[in-house]
């Protein structure tokens, strides 16, 4: 039987793809090891991969009624690269993480393992329009467990490698009309950001950074039990720390800031979904105020989003995106996008947890990993949150200057502050008695 050529392109792809008008359109994980990968298990491993998500191996082609993923035959050869690490081994991750795709000529995934004399580091590149940041976790559990299948000898099932649905129309495919027309009219504002919440950032195309802030376990444990003992989210406490510095910093109200929200939670109990694009977002819109106490901020930003999540309103979104993609041609759809869902100047990504348990590659130790998003282009402006192994990295990646990256550092560095001083950390009342 011929392979096929093409794979269709569903509508959360090219709306990503809209997205690369403002930014690379990239998701990044880094994964650092105590001790070296076998590359050529994880070139076999990238390479059987394929075979569940075919569009890696693709380059994306925007020609006709239709954009298409047109397959290449790439391989992991292709992607995985190992380099020797320098002398400046930080600096050298920055830049191989600023790397980007493209998407018309590359496979849509890199991989740079930096090798040190005893450990390797993974700068791993994925295209946002294959996948959201639920997918990219699930794509890296899969990735590992075929790694470790090879390193140890162990088979793998074709059974298992199946490509599941991608498209946005199974979130709704169990619901009744009477559902599906409450959301289609769903009173849910797509670009909620009415003011202009503009950090003072500079900007500089030519130069990229990551920055980050780590919260360390005990303290990470501290603010989930003040979570729990608030009756709060840990997202919740995030959020809201996030609007206080912003009001700080720029003075503006309200503050108002999209948050996404997996919508893999309306899909039927044991439906399989395929790795994809599945984020809507809720509206965090909050005014502070200027003697306001964190938990007054708390109760306003934690009440909002209880009431949005015990809706269906964040799936129009989604239900406008796949119905305009099936009805309009690609160039006028492509035409009015920004009109529709406006890009955010300010933004935020909790990217979750990452299952220690499951990204295991052999019996190779990990020290440390973390996933960030796309690099912005001021005056857009992202911060990213991920967790693993009880700690959590605060990120944002901008195409900045140094007094940017400065700013940016010490931005990262309020909030993490906000969220120590609500949760009592010990490491916070330290720095008072200092």
């Amino acid at each position: 039987m011929t392979q096929r050529k093409k794979l269709k392109a569903e509508a959360f792809d090219v709306m990503q793809y809209f997205y690369s008008m403002f930014h690379d359109p990239l998701i990044h994980c880094l994964i650092d090891f105590d001790g070296h990968v076998d590359e050529v298990a994880l070139k076999k491993a990238v390479s059987f991969s394929f075979r569940f998500i075919p569009m890696l191996q693709c380059t994306f082609e925007v020609t006709g009624r239709r954009p298409f993923w047109k397959i290449q035959g790439f391989t992991g050869d292709d992607v995985v690269h190992v380099v020797k690490a320098g002398l400046n081994t930080a600096g050298q991750k920055e830049n191989l993480f600023a790397e980007t795709i493209d998407m018309a000529y590359e496979p849509q995934l890199k991989i740079n393992v930096i090798r040190g004399q005893n450990s390797d580091s993974l700068c791993i590149i994925m295209n946002h329009m294959v996948c959201d940041g639920a997918g990219f976790k699930e794509y890296l559990y899969l990735l590992s467990d075929m790694y470790t299948r090879y390193v140890n000898n162990m088979t793998i099932p074709i059974s298992e490698l199946q490509a599941f649905p991608r498209n946005a129309r199974q979130l709704w495919a169990a619901f009744g009309w009477s559902d599906k027309l409450k959301i289609l009219f769903a009173r849910h504002d797509l670009s909620a950001q009415k003011n202009q919440l503009r950090l003072p950032l500079q900007g500089d195309v030519n130069h990229s950074f990551f920055a980050t802030s780590s919260i360390a376990k005990e303290d990470f444990d501290t603010i989930r039990r003040h979570a729990r003992q608030s009756g709060v989210t840990f997202n919740d406490l995030i959020l809201t720390a996030y609007a206080r510095v912003l009001f700080k910093e720029i003075g503006v109200n309200p503050i108002v800031i999209p948050c996404p929200v997996d919508l893999r939670r309306y899909l039927p109990t044991d439906w399989k979904y395929g790795i994809t694009n599945l984020t809507g977002n809720l509206i965090c819109n909050v005014t502070v105020g200027e003697s306001e106490s964190f938990e007054q901020t708390l109760t306003k930003v934690s009440q909002q989003l209880k009431r949005q999540k015990s809706s269906i309103n964040c799936l129009k979104s989604a239900m406008m995106m796949e119905s305009a993609y099936h009805i309009l041609p690609f160039r006028t759809l492509q035409r009015i996008f920004p009109k529709v869902f406006t890009i955010p100047v300010v933004s935020f990504s909790n990217l979750g947890v990452i299952d220690k348990d499951r990204l295991c590659f052999g019996s190779e130790i990990i020290d440390d990993a973390y996933l960030t998003g796309a690099v912005k282009y001021v005056p857009y402006f992202q911060i990213a949150i991920s967790t693993y192994n009880d700690s959590s990295t605060l990120s944002c990646n901008l195409h900045g200057t140094r007094q940017d990256r400065m700013a940016i550092e010490k931005f990262l560095d309020e909030v993490k502050e906000e969220l120590l001083a609500c949760s009592g950390s010990d490491f916070y009342n330290n720095q008072e008695q200092y």
